[in-house]
């Protein structure tokens, strides 16, 4: 491949790179390709052979998402919840490893593996046992860092500090240099792509993978060019953007696809608001939103860093990866244009409303007045920073409006109570710098912590009084259940520099956009222009930065005197209830299938979802984990959710089919999770089912209707089923991502053609024979039923729809698959 490499000189240094420019030119149709192809172009194209380069092209030019690629992620990020039970694993697998051969050296990950402790709980318990193992593993692994607590959050720390935008590696002499690409656990991860980096959000099964492989594989995606054009209007800001561009992305229905931001008006988006943009793609349910690197890139890096960029500007140059006036030719088309953007408020009820600011006037109907205040008089203001908005553009054009409101000689009516709640002291550092938090305490802004929001207690008598529909202001929903007082009967969400506006009025009973403040005073004598917001944004100097991150490997006091015992093995603690351990990794060399005299464990209905198969949210009083943890002399307020316990194996295995309304048609009309054992002839638990059966490896099978599966990702949702015993699922379709995962971790998916359980009559009490004398994609099996000593079989349809899902199977799950030469 070495015809496709190219070099530069940096510094004195030479620099090598795999040169997309000598790959177009080679294969014109690619030039067209969306920067995120590019990218993946450029490492698929790397990590081939010469054979193979025909197919990876040709896959590139058609663009079918029938075909499937390789992501090659050369950096995981991870947050404590997601890591924890990942590293578990990974260390259990590494634990079964030596003790079938000793000789062989501890397995590293393969690529850089960042934890993230972004838990801020105060249960002293939970994080002493995370804690102290997540340190043991840090200590114990190559490639894997703990950073420890700290204020900032996981996308903070990765965007302002960890990320390199460029990789390099070290190969016959040459050093190599290639696009940063990650993968994470964590929604928030993938707003890197905000920075020029593709990063995507996977499952925990795949992130093993990917630990041991460094590559996962994808489905050829689909990608949704979205053109930003204009410049904000006055009035409106990034909470208007993001509202309106919100209706766009759920009306195109983007799910599962990448949106690739593009347009002259990216300019005019500062990195902070594109890390906004990009989380919202994830929020409506998108792959990711991605920016190309533009200048704006470059010096957001240079501001964080420190640092001279000019070799990352220079090597996306050479690989027309840096945004230009290229001609993309995309999956679909959208756009957005900034000056036709309004200013928006959302009536925050049942169902939200979204309201334009011109005919908020329309929505209003009574007018009485009292002592103190009257019909649509704002009563409470709350400027909200959640701790996810890293940007600091919306808390600097409020401020501007507040500076500018302060140097007219303005102030709001003492009736209005106001308030500024900081998720991290880090945005307010930023005010503080660029000398604006002075504006919002003029103006009477106090900061203060959620629960402390309340209204004057004058103001709440008269409104009591008289009944008044008084309004109340917010700039996030996130803790708005804590901050509405039941006597604001108006609640609106809009952005925190609209919110000091209205303020200033004192009431929401006029058009904004038209109409005088006070006196001769309009709206925009007081707005910014973006040019004012990202003036103040390049005015802050990487000393911030510096000061932020000097010490982010240390940890405080707490984390620096936590011990572990620094054995070969980990000591889990008996007595633990946030981390244990069960081995399921088991290499098989499958070259049949031949599963015997198998058990129905469960008769399932159509859409059975992952949180059917493994819960979230609290443990409940009497469930099976509950009881179990009771004997650990846990009180009910103690047991906590189950995704906190998904370290615990012990407390998640008992969780499976567990859902107290859960209808197994083996036990109807009961519902939760029980089976029946007809040979003792009594009903009980699915777990305690499964342990009986185990005791003479009986394997078991689960029998549904369609769309099996479906849902949210959640890991213990099939390695749960594993360790139940639970080798085959027949069901009428499964969720594409759940039956990807089934194989993964070695269990078969078969479709039934022609059948299903109401046609066979299954009652739970067959006996289940499956055969086959090879194990090929897409192949058709017959399954048998024996029933009451008659026989039937049935053919099914194997999902192995691939070579390499045929391989995983065969070698007991995608682990096994990749470590079954290192064990030999």
């Amino acid at each position: 491949m070495n015809k496709f490499i190219n070099n530069f000189e940096f510094n004195d240094k030479n620099y090598n790179y795999y040169n997309l420019k000598k790959i177009i030119e080679n294969y014109p149709e690619l030039e067209s390709l969306p920067y995120t192809l590019k990218i993946l172009l450029e490492q698929n194209i790397r990590n081939t052979n010469e054979n193979e380069l025909n197919d990876v092209i040709n896959i590139f030019i058609n663009r079918s998402s029938l075909d499937q690629i390789k992501l090659y992620a050369n950096r995981i990020i991870m947050n404590e919840l997601n890591s924890v039970p990942t590293l578990v694993d990974f260390n259990c697998m590494n634990e079964h490893i030596h003790k079938i051969n000793n000789n062989i050296e501890l397995i590293n990950p393969k690529v850089m593996i960042d934890v993230i402790i972004d838990n801020l709980d105060k249960n002293e318990q939970k994080n002493k046992e995370r804690y102290t193992f997540l340190k043991y593993i840090g200590n114990k692994y190559k490639n894997i860092s703990i950073i420890p607590a700290n204020k900032n959050t996981l996308s903070q720390v990765n965007l302002e500090y960890l990320s390199t935008m460029i990789s390099l590696n070290h190969i016959d002499n040459k050093d190599i240099l290639f696009p940063e690409v990650l993968v994470g656990t964590d929604s928030h991860s993938t707003m890197i792509n905000s920075l020029g980096i593709l990063g995507l959000n996977i499952g925990r099964i795949e992130i093993q993978a990917a630990i041991l492989n460094s590559f996962i594989t994808l489905d050829f995606p689909y990608i949704i060019g979205l053109e930003i054009k204009g410049s904000l209007g006055q009035g409106t800001g990034l909470k208007d953007v993001l509202l309106e561009l919100e209706g766009i992305l759920i009306n195109s229905k983007i799910n599962g696809k990448i949106v690739e931001f593009y347009g002259e008006g990216l300019k005019n988006i500062s990195l902070g608001d594109r890390t906004l943009l990009s989380n919202l793609v994830i929020k409506c349910k998108g792959k990711c939103g991605y920016f190309p690197i533009d200048n704006n890139t470059i010096s957001f890096i240079e501001q964080t860093r420190g640092v001279n960029a000019t070799l990352i500007k220079t090597y996306y140059e050479e690989q027309g990866l840096y945004l230009s006036n290229i001609k993309i030719e995309y999956d679909e088309y959208l756009e957005l244009d900034l000056s036709l953007v309004k200013p928006i408020l959302i009536a925050l009820k049942t169902i939200n409303e979204k309201v334009y600011a011109n005919i908020l006037t329309n929505k209003l109907k009574t007018f009485k007045k009292g002592s103190f205040v009257q019909d649509n008089d704002i009563v409470l203001a709350v400027i909200d920073i959640c701790v996810n908005e890293t940007n600091p553009s919306l808390l600097i054009q409020a401020s501007l409006v507040a500076k500018k409101a302060c140097e007219i000689g303005i102030s709001i009516n003492k009736n209005v109570s106001r308030y500024l709640i900081f998720d991290s002291l880090v945005q307010k550092q930023f005010l503080e710098k660029l000398d604006l938090l002075k504006y919002m305490e003029k103006l009477g802004f106090k900061i203060v912590k959620k629960e402390d929001v309340k209204l004057n207690e004058s103001i709440s008598l008269d409104i009591e009084k008289f009944n008044f529909n008084v309004s109340s202001l917010f700039s996030s929903d996130k803790n708005i259940k804590n901050q509405i007082n039941n006597l604001s009967k108006s609640n609106w969400m809009t952005s925190p520099a609209l919110i000091i506006a209205y303020t200033l009025k004192g009431n929401i009973n006029f058009d904004i956009t038209k109409e005088n403040i006070i006196q001769d005073l309009y709206l925009d004598d007081i707005w910014p222009s973006m040019n004012e917001v990202n003036e103040y944004l390049e005015k802050i100097d990487y000393s911030m930065y510096k000061d932020l991150y000097k010490n982010i490997f240390e940890g405080d006091e707490y984390w620096k005197t936590l011990e572990y015992e620094d054995f070969s093995s980990y000591m889990y603690d008996k007595n633990s209830t946030y981390i244990s351990k069960i081995d399921i990794f088991d290499i098989k060399n499958l070259e049949k299938i031949d599963i015997k005299d198998a058990k129905i464990v469960a008769l399932l209905d159509d859409n059975i979802s992952t949180e059917d198969i493994s819960p979230l949210g609290n443990i409940t009083s009497y469930s099976p984990c509950a009881l179990f943890l009771k004997s650990f002399g846990l009180r009910p307020d103690e047991f906590d959710t189950y995704e906190n316990r998904h370290a615990n194996a012990l407390v998640m295995i008992r969780s499976i089919l567990s859902n107290i309304k859960l209808q197994n048609k083996i036990v109807s009309p009961k519902e939760g999770g029980y089976t029946k054992d007809f040979k003792a002839g009594e009903i009980i638990s699915i777990y305690d089912f499964s342990l009986r059966m185990k005791e003479n490896n009986t394997p078991l099978i689960i029998f549904a209707g369609s769309r099996f599966g479906r849902g949210k990702i959640n890991d213990w949702a099939v390695k749960g089923l594993k360790i139940l015993g639970v080798k085959v699922i027949v069901a009428k379709s499964f969720s594409k991502k759940y039956k990807n995962d089934l194989i993964k971790l070695g269990i078969l998916p078969l479709e039934f053609i022609d059948d299903d359980i109401d046609s066979l009559k299954l009652k739970g009490f067959e006996i289940i024979n499956i055969k086959s004398n090879k194990i090929i994609v897409n192949d058709k099996i017959d399954l048998e039923i024996i029933k009451d000593n008659n026989s039937k079989v049935i053919t099914v349809q194997s999902k192995l729809d691939n070579s390499m899902e045929v391989e995983y199977y065969k070698n007991g799950g995608v682990l096994e698959y990749l470590l079954k030469d290192i064990v030999k």
